[in-house]
């Protein structure tokens, strides 16, 4: 082999592998995306990213709704487009619409965590007359044509009191704590919660919500359409 051909092959496979990092995996597939539950209806996906670490580029083909369980620093590079710079919070919650590609960097100091849930279909549940944002404890953040996003915030002691869910859901917990629910059968479950942990609403139905704990407990409850 020549010299000069050596040097034309090394050329290519230089120009080359630009090419092969702009692949995309599917977001279920990427390593730090972990899928933890999944349904007819919803897909939760566990997405961790370490102090410096980047993600690979990854598609979401479907509407989902990202919640940081816990935030920082992020730099988010958009396959063929755009680079921006961001900080998150924890318990940052929005609407993401489908398809897009994208990496994640992690710029800061501690581990970037978001509890990721898609939208894969509608339950069929008609939506309720009107949003709880009047019930104590509740804030209505989000509301579009596929799902209503309420943020759940209660002091130690402090109770949303009895109300009723019209639509199927996902709770997830953004802090450490401990609740007692009651349910529509007046049944009482106190439990120890976690950052990210989830539980998915088949359904209509009435619960209520107590801080039980000492410190505030924090979660946000995302209803289907």
């Amino acid at each position: 082999m020549t010299f000069s051909l050596m040097k034309s092959l090394l050329c290519l496979a230089l120009l080359l592998i630009p090419q092969a990092a702009q692949k995309s995996v599917p977001v279920g597939e990427e390593p730090r995306h972990r899928v933890v539950f999944s349904n007819k209806y919803v897909r939760v996906i566990d997405a961790e990213v370490r102090a410096g670490d980047t993600t690979l580029f990854h598609t979401h083909t479907e509407d989902n709704v990202p919640v940081a369980i816990s935030g920082g620093r992020m730099r988010t590079e958009v396959m063929g487009g755009k680079v921006s710079e961001s900080s998150v919070e924890t318990g940052g919650v929005w609407f993401a619409r489908g398809t897009y590609t994208h990496k994640i960097s992690n710029t800061g100091r501690t581990t970037l965590r978001f509890i990721d849930a898609e939208i894969l279909a509608s339950p069929g549940t008609a939506s309720s007359d009107a949003p709880l944002d009047k019930v104590p404890g509740l804030k209505l953040e989000i509301e579009n044509e596929r799902v209503r996003i309420y943020r759940v915030k209660l002091a130690p002691g402090q109770k949303t009191g009895m109300h009723s869910h019209a639509l199927a859901g996902l709770d997830v917990a953004i802090t450490r704590g401990k609740v007692a629910v009651v349910s529509g059968d007046r049944q009482q479950k106190a439990a120890e919660v976690k950052p990210g942990e989830f539980s998915w609403r088949a359904g209509a139905g009435d619960h209520s919500i107590e801080n039980v704990g000492q410190s505030i407990y924090e979660a946000v409850e995302i209803e289907w359409k």
